[in-house]
């Protein structure tokens, strides 16, 4: 796996803490599914290069 870019991680910390509020405000655990479900999907755009930094290119 693709070491994760800046603007993911972002994404990503922003998500998992939405979702553990969330889920913590809501005490629905398909509110924490679908957070993870996200979670995941960021993280397979991460691997294939969608969270490309404007930065680094070369």
């Amino acid at each position: 796996m693709k070491p994760l870019s800046k603007k993911a991680k972002l994404v990503i910390s922003w998500t998992a803490l939405m979702t553990v509020v969330g889920t913590a405000i809501l005490h629905q655990w398909q509110f924490f599914a679908l957070g993870c479900a996200s979670i995941a999907l960021l993280l397979i755009a991460n691997h294939f290069g969608i969270f490309n930094d404007p930065n680094s290119k070369k």
